[in-house]
Protein backbone atom coordinates (compact mmCIF):
# COMPACT_ATOMS: atom_id res chain seq x y z
CA UNK A 1 0.00 0.00 0.00
CA UNK A 2 2.74 2.53 0.88
CA UNK A 3 4.27 2.01 -2.72
CA UNK A 4 0.49 2.38 -4.44
CA UNK A 5 0.05 5.99 -2.69
CA UNK A 6 1.87 8.23 -5.03
CA UNK A 7 0.39 6.25 -7.87
CA UNK A 8 -3.18 6.97 -6.53
CA UNK A 9 -2.28 10.21 -5.89
CA UNK A 10 -3.05 11.06 -9.57
CA UNK A 11 -6.62 9.53 -9.78
CA UNK A 12 -7.09 11.70 -6.66
CA UNK A 13 -7.36 14.64 -9.18
CA UNK A 14 -10.81 16.16 -9.59
CA UNK A 15 -11.73 17.29 -12.85
CA UNK A 16 -11.34 20.62 -14.21
CA UNK A 17 -14.68 22.37 -15.27
CA UNK A 18 -14.44 23.93 -18.26
CA UNK A 19 -15.90 27.12 -19.09
CA UNK A 20 -15.70 26.76 -22.76
CA UNK A 21 -18.06 24.01 -24.64
CA UNK A 22 -19.51 23.42 -28.09
CA UNK A 23 -19.19 20.54 -30.36
CA UNK A 24 -15.45 22.01 -31.65
CA UNK A 25 -14.70 21.57 -27.96
CA UNK A 26 -15.32 18.57 -27.40
CA UNK A 27 -13.70 17.23 -30.72
CA UNK A 28 -10.60 18.92 -30.10
CA UNK A 29 -10.38 17.53 -26.61
CA UNK A 30 -11.01 14.23 -27.35
CA UNK A 31 -8.16 14.47 -30.77
CA UNK A 32 -5.86 15.54 -27.91
CA UNK A 33 -6.42 13.00 -25.49
CA UNK A 34 -6.17 10.71 -27.99
CA UNK A 35 -2.90 12.13 -29.15
CA UNK A 36 -1.32 10.70 -26.13
CA UNK A 37 -2.42 14.48 -23.83
CA UNK A 38 -3.22 14.33 -20.68
CA UNK A 39 -6.80 15.65 -20.50
CA UNK A 40 -6.14 18.37 -17.94
CA UNK A 41 -3.65 19.67 -20.26
CA UNK A 42 -5.63 19.42 -23.24
CA UNK A 43 -8.31 21.16 -21.79
CA UNK A 44 -5.98 24.26 -20.40
CA UNK A 45 -4.73 24.22 -23.46
CA UNK A 46 -8.22 24.50 -25.01
CA UNK A 47 -9.34 27.49 -22.61
CA UNK A 48 -5.61 29.57 -23.42
CA UNK A 49 -6.37 29.21 -27.06
CA UNK A 50 -10.20 30.18 -26.88
CA UNK A 51 -8.82 33.33 -24.65
CA UNK A 52 -6.56 34.19 -27.08
CA UNK A 53 -9.23 33.90 -29.93
CA UNK A 54 -12.31 33.78 -29.17
CA UNK A 55 -13.61 32.71 -32.32
CA UNK A 56 -11.97 29.93 -31.99
CA UNK A 57 -14.48 27.96 -30.08
CA UNK A 58 -16.17 26.99 -32.88
CA UNK A 59 -14.31 26.02 -35.27
CA UNK A 60 -12.19 22.74 -34.94
CA UNK A 61 -8.92 23.14 -37.32
CA UNK A 62 -8.31 26.57 -35.97
CA UNK A 63 -9.12 25.54 -32.46
CA UNK A 64 -7.20 22.47 -33.13
CA UNK A 65 -4.07 24.50 -34.26
CA UNK A 66 -4.16 26.70 -31.41
CA UNK A 67 -4.20 24.15 -28.52
CA UNK A 68 -1.77 22.17 -29.82
CA UNK A 69 0.55 25.79 -30.32
CA UNK A 70 -0.51 26.16 -26.45
CA UNK A 71 0.27 22.45 -25.31
CA UNK A 72 4.15 22.35 -26.51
Amino acid sequence: MVELKDKLDDFAVAPVASSVRGAAVDDVLSALVNLGYQRVAAEKAIEQAVAKEASLAGDFDGLFRGALKVIR
